[in-house]
């Protein structure tokens, strides 16, 4: 598992496209579905000693030494001010520039000007070059770059605060769940690897996009399904739903997995969420109820972009964006006949199709895998299955869509169990 971990590191930040658009992908995507296949074969052929294998749920109380935790939080500490230190560079080698990413321009432009101007943020928008569209970012997308408006820093810090802050929770749950210093002191490089493998590739991408923050949004969703606190779950739950919808499509999957085996915790999970999303979300529906309306319509136009090519590439050239050796864009531009909408319909047709099927598959097979997976792991595995097909069929597949993947292995990898130490708190 851990060989299948750094092989989708090697293939997305070292050799990206190293054996050409389809066997790189193929390998890319492989690791990846091996990554939530492979425990379930490992626990059904050993089911005696299932429990050795995959923590459930979280302990209620540290089990490491004092001196363990001094020497974690150095770490922790150490690591984190590589990250900043290599942040700043990137941050002062490349100026937010529109014609790099549009992301963080977007947020300050519309979001963060019209908040401090009491202007409806989700009222009609008509700039960037796509028309008039009511702005398309979700609430958690956004919200956090206030502190930076109105404390007048750059906003990529927020990055850095966000995913540092997913982290310190995970360096936490580590300290509940091992006692192995060496284990524990591996366990928490891997975040940080994943990190530094983005600045030292994609540095770039790491400071004109907001991928970081969303990478920290879903390390605390993986995190939160294994503890027993309803609001840690449903709060774990909102983070992504309220920034990138790419798992939406699991969440029928999770719920079906509960109302059978844990129809309380259910039931409380979802009420914390509905009550926390009227919170986030309601005042900007009140505000503007049609907000929802042609959400997406300027979508279709930032995909022409980027499948006819970018400007400084020669005609005919294949377009940059796309040939990458992840996902399957590329084939179908290459393979697919018709026009660039006409391949832009079909693959975004697939999406939908390989989402539904992938999460009516799950549903189906919710019983039987259940009878092998605790439910906790079955879900953490589900997520990463459900976005390893997503991610592989996205129409325009930005290098930077898929560093969430790769979180998402990480808190997989973290829970297997020590044999010696193994996990008897309640589910």
């Amino acid at each position: 598992m851990f060989l299948a971990f750094f092989i989708e590191l090697f293939f997305l930040f070292y050799r990206k496209n190293e054996l050409g658009i389809y066997l790189s992908a193929i390998l890319f995507s492989g690791a990846g579905l091996f990554m939530c296949i492979y425990p379930y074969f490992l626990i059904k052929n050993n089911p005696k000693i299932a429990t050795e294998l995959f923590l459930e749920s979280n302990n209620e109380h540290y089990r490491a030494e004092p001196k363990t935790r001094y020497y974690l939080v150095g770490l922790f500490v150490l690591l984190a001010m590589v990250f900043g230190l290599w942040l700043k560079f990137y941050i002062d080698k490349f100026p937010i520039d529109v014609n790099q990413s549009d992301i963080i321009p977007f947020i300050d432009d519309v979001f963060l000007k019209r908040w401090d101007k009491s202007i409806p943020v989700y009222s009609i928008y008509d700039g960037f070059g796509y028309g008039p569209f009511h702005p398309n970012y979700m609430p958690f997308h956004w919200l956090g770059f206030l502190i930076s408006f109105y404390a007048s820093f750059d906003h990529r810090w927020i990055l850095f605060l966000i995913y540092l802050i997913a982290i310190a929770t995970y360096t936490h749950v580590l300290l509940r769940n091992f006692t192995s210093l060496k284990r524990m002191m591996f366990l928490l490089f891997l975040p940080f690897l994943l990190v530094f493998s983005i600045l030292e590739s994609q540095g770039k991408d790491a400071v004109h996009t907001i991928e970081i923050m969303i990478m920290g949004y879903y390390l605390m969703l993986g995190l939160s399904l294994f503890s027993k606190h309803y609001l840690v779950q449903a709060s774990g739950m909102l983070l992504p739903l309220l920034s990138r919808y790419s798992f939406l499509f699991w969440l029928p999957v999770h719920f079906f997995s509960w109302i059978s085996s844990q129809p309380k915790r259910f039931l409380g999970v979802s009420i914390c969420g509905i009550t926390l999303l009227l919170i986030f979300l309601g005042p900007f529906v009140i505000q503007t109820p049609d907000m929802f309306v042609g959400f997406n319509s300027n979508y279709l136009i930032a995909a022409l972009r980027e499948w006819g090519g970018q400007s400084w590439q020669q005609p005919g050239d294949n377009p940059f964006q796309l040939f990458h050796g992840v996902g399957v864009a590329s084939w179908y531009y290459k393979l697919y006949p018709g026009s660039l909408v006409d391949k832009i319909n079909a693959i975004n047709f697939s999406l939908l199709l390989v989402s539904l099927l992938t999460m009516i598959s799950l549903i189906l097979l919710t019983p039987k895998i259940k009878k092998v997976l605790p439910a906790n792991l079955f879900s953490l595995l589900s997520l990463k299955f459900m976005l390893t097909f997503f991610y592989a069929f996205v129409t325009i597949p930005y290098l930077y869509l898929n560093w969430v993947p790769l979180v998402i292995s990480i808190i997989i990898l973290s829970r297997m169990a020590e044999t010696s130490n193994l996990n008897d708190s309640e589910v």
